[in-house]
């Protein structure tokens, strides 16, 4: 059985979610979907259309990737990587055109195979959940951004293992574009040595945000007057998941399509992490604009912490200098890392390893990620591993409060000067950031 559906796209479709019903007999076993498109490239940018596929019940996956051929499988036991595997319900299908980016230009024409088959099809594959060795309390290091062939992705679940381990970390989080079709393969591979975290990247026409922790599916299809980000936040957080606003201040369409944060409904509003670093510090992330960002946010009277992520999708340039979460966490488990995460208690740091800690007058103390009562007291920063021309810098409100040469390693304290929060930054000397802590708070 086949069905043949085709289209037309100009600029005016440009952010559009184009859905293609089909119906499926029961007895059906398998699944294709060819899909073209052309042109690909209009002048300097590409054109990106995307693929989701919704059976009568659920979203079967979506595949992030912007080739103009794509191929889609689905059956019982197997199904193309970014789509999930299972029975075939008799019904009303729905294959979905997401037409991310339509430059000016010559139109789009897509067309899209269908075929339905009835042969008999190989049992599921079935993973055990693995698990790593208990540890207590302490400095736990990782990614929470990483991306395969479950969406754009270059390499498999075992390249991106590969990556953590020979960065010596001691997590590292699955977070493939709108799905979750990795998820039970990649739980199966935590190991004593390494933790492997799940969640996904909701990726949308005017944004991205990580949902960390997340192992279901979430709607993640923005749709003004019906559905706005402020509700997904809300989803994700009441299914236990943390909602981190990803690399806000990227620069958006056509460079980076939806990539660019301008959901005002969650500048930031309830949410209360962003990835101020992306990639490596002087990616086209635009890190420094993110980082301004969140100083701004922080300055409005939110409590506001910031994480890094390498964003990989792929073998790296050996070359490139990548930050982790460094994370002060009660047990190295997924949901210690994203409660400490949640409370700031981390740095990022892409070498130098950095303490920054507070004491009131009172006595009380604060780690980064907390605060302190009163205006009355002393901030105490330590540092170590750090190159030559490293700059230590603290921050208070924003501002430059002191900047010094760090050193192979130092330490330095200052007394509480009226600011509303501090934090420490490690800079190279040509400006870029090689460690960066989450603030202390004066309540």
């Amino acid at each position: 059985m086949q069905f043949q559906i085709e289209g037309r796209l100009t600029e005016a479709d440009s952010h559009r979610y184009i859905s293609h019903p089909f119906a499926v007999p029961e007895g059906a076993t398998r699944i294709e979907i060819d899909f073209q498109y052309s042109p690909k490239r209009t002048e300097r940018y590409a054109n990106l259309l995307t693929l989701s596929l919704f059976d009568p019940q659920r979203e079967r996956g979506t595949g992030h990737r912007g080739q103009a051929t794509q191929h889609v499988m689905v059956s019982p036991g197997a199904a193309t990587p970014g789509y999930l595997p299972g029975p075939l319900p008799a019904g009303t299908w729905s294959v979905m055109v997401n037409s991310n980016l339509v430059n000016p230009g010559p139109p789009i024409n897509y067309h899209l195979d269908i075929s339905i088959g009835f042969e008999p099809q190989g049992e599921p594959v079935t993973w055990t959940r693995g698990a790593t060795h208990p540890r207590g309390q302490g400095w736990y290091r990782g990614d929470l951004h990483g991306h395969t062939i479950h969406s754009d992705g270059a390499w498999d679940l075992d390249g991106l293992l590969g990556f953590a381990r020979q960065r010596q970390l001691d997590f590292v989080t699955l977070t493939d574009h709108n799905t979750l079709s990795g998820l039970t393969q990649w739980d199966s591979l935590a190991a004593d040595d390494l933790l492997t975290m799940g969640g996904y990247e909701l990726t949308t026409f005017y944004g991205h945000a990580l949902a960390l922790g997340i192992r279901q599916w979430i709607e993640w299809r923005v749709r003004p007057g019906e559905r706005a980000m402020a509700d997904i936040l809300r989803e994700v957080e009441a299914a236990g998941g943390l909602f981190v606003i990803a690399h806000p201040a990227c620069p958006g369409d056509p460079v980076c399509t939806g990539c660019c944060w301008e959901y005002g409904d969650v500048m930031p509003g309830a949410a209360r992490v962003v990835e101020v670093w992306n990639e490596h510090w002087s990616s086209g992330s635009n890190n420094e604009g993110s980082l301004q960002l969140w100083y701004d946010w922080l300055n409005q009277g939110y409590r506001i912490y910031a994480t890094t992520g390498t964003d990989i999708h792929g073998a790296p340039d050996p070359a490139l200098e990548f930050a982790f979460n460094v994370v002060y966490a009660d047990a190295l488990s997924e949901a210690a890392i994203l409660n400490a995460v949640r409370r700031g208690h981390h740095y990022m740091s892409s070498g130098p390893q950095v303490e920054f800690t507070g004491m009131a007058e009172s006595g009380q103390t604060a780690m980064m990620g907390d605060a302190l009562p009163g205006e009355s007291g002393e901030l105490a920063a330590r540092w170590s591993a750090c190159r030559p021309g490293d700059r230590v810098r603290l921050i208070g409100d924003g501002q430059v409060c002191e900047e010094l040469e760090a050193g192979a390693a130092g330490e330095k304290t200052w007394p509480l000067a009226g600011n509303r929060w501090y934090l420490i930054e490690v800079r190279d000397e040509a400006g870029n950031m090689r460690a960066l802590t989450n603030p202390i708070f004066l309540s």
